[in-house]
């Protein structure tokens, strides 16, 4: 999805209920964690912005391929140019809503499940995922550990690394969300 796409697609999820608590993500980090017996690659992103509307349930998050951090520069330009193609799919996208009516005004950690459609390599796909949020004070606390199935967004892994990549990926999100003024 294009990023002005995805303008459109927030603005229509956050602008039209002016009366919505808006929160954006500020500590927020994004990461995926592959395992085989070969090699473990994992990688951060900690530029990611998410929204969230607090009356209507709607969140949104949008990261840029290429601000995932590896631990080895050659694993970092193997997953843009070979298997992300980060110059033609810039962007991993979910948009969703949560499933769960949650008083915001109490404190308290409750288990959530998002209802959305996860766009990711050309490829959009609906999703449920199940995560907590954690309400203190002002603040609200996302988590959710999910996995992604790398074959069901046509990510192509070279013979010659199939040993070396997981067919299956595990995501971790993380996020700190405070009011927006």
């Amino acid at each position: 999805m294009k990023s002005k796409s995805l303008t459109i697609a927030l603005l229509c999820l956050f602008a039209f209920n002016l009366k919505a608590q808006l929160f954006m993500g500020e500590k927020s980090k994004l990461s995926f964690f592959s395992s085989t017996s070969l090699e473990n690659i994992d990688a951060v992103n900690s530029s990611v912005k998410p929204l969230f509307n607090s009356k209507t349930g709607a969140f949104a998050i949008q990261a840029r391929q290429t601000e995932f951090k590896f631990k080895s520069s050659f694993m970092q330009e193997h997953y843009n140019e070979n298997y992300m193609e980060s110059e033609k799919f810039p962007f991993a996208v979910f948009i969703g809503k949560v499933n769960e009516v949650i008083d915001f005004t109490k404190d308290g950690v409750y288990e959530v499940s998002m209802t959305g459609k996860l766009s990711m390599h050309g490829v959009e796909l609906p999703r449920v995922i199940k995560g907590t949020i954690a309400i203190k004070g002002e603040v609200i606390t996302m988590d959710s550990k999910f996995d992604v199935k790398v074959a069901d967004h046509n990510i192509k892994v070279p013979t010659l690394y199939v040993a070396k990549i997981a067919e299956v990926i595990e995501v971790t999100f993380h996020s700190d969300m405070l009011p927006k003024k």
